[in-house]
């Protein structure tokens, strides 16, 4: 996108949402006849529904209009189908460009975080029906003063569960807090705590006993821990009681077999390299990987496989990715510092690229053994890292569970209720139930007859307000020559 264009879509994006902004006051009493409710608890839709929306609260689902709202305007809905508003449990929401930067002499990678990406990647995740986000991690300055804006009405956007820095050895600044000898477990996730920070995530650098530690720490103060682990191996975070995990990465060498395990340790290489290399020498029916499914299982610790970044990183030498139309869509901050340096695939040559498509149908495979195996899922992104677009890629996630064979029904419960349930939030989100929030998405067509349908947006409702979202971006075709690099 050239710089005529990148300016052009700031300035549509920021009137647009300012003028979205100053709509905050109590919205209007709405009835609506003829909807077709997609009950996402049993995957079957209501047909022909009437619904009420009083306020910020669903006050009414049902097939007779009760007396009491006789006098109302009832709206047709004309036979759309109403889906409750869309959970990104990955939304690194103020994720700004990642840079190398000078500190007391020392060259470090560096994460800038920003206000005005919050509140574009905001107003993009709203046009695109998602309604609430779990921030997994970033500046605690930052997403702490996005829930403030939330809660004074000087933002609008979905509603949020944050973490602050990702606690993690080494640094890497704007992003993770180091522990070393001036900053202990107890002490970073205490100070977290006391901020506001809703839950703590952990990251590959810690040692499987600060993990163990970090878990406890955090169960103490009732807060949530989620990781992102490496070689720590997934089967004993999860026997260790923690309450989810990131990425369908599983790349601990404690997860291969014994003759995998050595080749693996032998030739792999450190990095994202390991994304493809971890699978071409797994065994998903191995001994390591079942005790793996049935701890996961038991333990009850959900996976955000954030599968559209993986996909995205894997096929980054093809213009699908990179020249995908609704980029225009993304931050020009951070669509220059992906053009311009930072990827996930940096250093990767034409064999890398080819090795990682390889793997690539077993990674949905893992994706769907996960879910066979009665592992809770969630649908999460990533945003804020290389070629995820906000909103838009929630779509895409959903559209790549579908492609490991996981059933729609399954999926937009994903999406919604079964997120709210592992953010502590099904009360009040997740479905379309009396005396919920008034969380809710028109579309055109049916979700659970083809997942893609999912994009068929016509009307989102925050809070009972209604999002213009006039979603006219076009759905991107592979053409026949990228079909068959693919």
């Amino acid at each position: 996108m050239n710089t005529f264009k990148m300016i052009t879509a700031a300035i549509c994006l920021c009137s647009s949402y300012q003028a979205f902004a100053n709509q905050t006051q109590t919205p209007p009493i709405k009835s609506f006849r003829n909807a077709n409710i997609v009950d996402v608890n049993k995957g079957v839709i209501l047909e022909n529904n009437f619904l009420v929306l009083n306020g910020g609260t669903i006050e009414y689902v049902g097939q007779e209009l009760p007396k009491r709202y006789s006098q109302l305007d009832t709206i047709d809905a004309q036979g759309q189908y109403v889906l409750p508003g869309l959970i990104d449990t990955h939304a690194h929401i103020s994720l700004g460009e990642v840079t190398f930067k000078k500190t007391r002499g020392k060259l470090g990678i560096y994460a800038n975080s920003s206000d005005a990406i919050s509140e574009w990647n905001a107003r993009e995740l709203l046009r695109w029906g998602v309604t609430f986000i779990r921030n997994p991690g970033g500046s605690s300055e930052h997403n702490l003063r996005y829930k403030s804006n939330l809660a004074t009405g000087n933002l609008i956007g979905p509603e949020a569960i944050i973490a602050g820095e990702i606690i993690n050895q080494g640094a890497f600044e704007g992003l993770t807090v180091d522990i070393n000898k001036n900053m202990s477990l107890q002490t970073a996730i205490e100070q977290q705590k006391a901020a506001g920070i809703d839950i703590i995530k952990l990251y590959a650098g810690l040692t499987d006993q600060q993990i163990q530690d970090a878990i406890n720490i955090g169960h103490a103060l009732d807060m949530q821990v989620i990781g992102h682990l490496e070689e720590v191996s997934w089967t004993d975070a999860a026997n260790w009681q923690i309450d989810g995990i990131v990425h369908a990465m599983p790349v601990s060498s404690k997860l291969l077999s014994n003759e995998a395990k050595e080749e693996y340790q032998k030739n792999s290489r450190p990095g994202p390299f390991a994304h493809f290399e971890w699978y071409e020498h797994a065994d998903l029916n191995s001994k390591p990987m079942l005790e793996l499914y049935q701890a996961l299982r038991e333990n009850k610790v959900h996976i955000d496989p954030t599968l559209i970044a993986f996909k995205n990183s894997f096929y980054g030498d093809s213009q699908q990715v990179i020249a995908h139309p609704n980029l225009e869509y993304v931050h020009p901050e951070l669509l220059n510092n992906w053009q311009s340096f930072f990827t996930f695939n940096i250093g990767w040559k034409e064999q890398d690229f080819s090795r990682a498509k390889k793997v690539w149908p077993k990674v949905l495979s893992f994706v769907n053994r996960l879910h066979k195996e009665g592992v809770p899922l969630t649908i999460g992104t990533d945003l804020g890292n290389p070629w995820v677009i906000p909103g838009f890629s929630v779509h895409q996630e959903m559209q790549i569970f579908a492609d490991a064979g996981i059933p729609n029904s399954d999926i937009l419960k994903m999406a919604t209720i079964n997120a709210a349930k592992q953010l502590n939030i099904s009360d009040q989100h997740g479905s379309i139930e009396q005396g919920k929030v008034a969380n809710v998405v028109f579309l055109k067509n049916n979700p659970l007859e083809k997942i893609a349908n999912t994009k068929t947006i016509t009307q989102v409702f925050l809070a009972g307000n209604l999002i213009d979202a006039k979603l006219s971006q076009p759905e991107y075709v592979l053409t026949s020559k990228e079909q068959a690099n693919d």
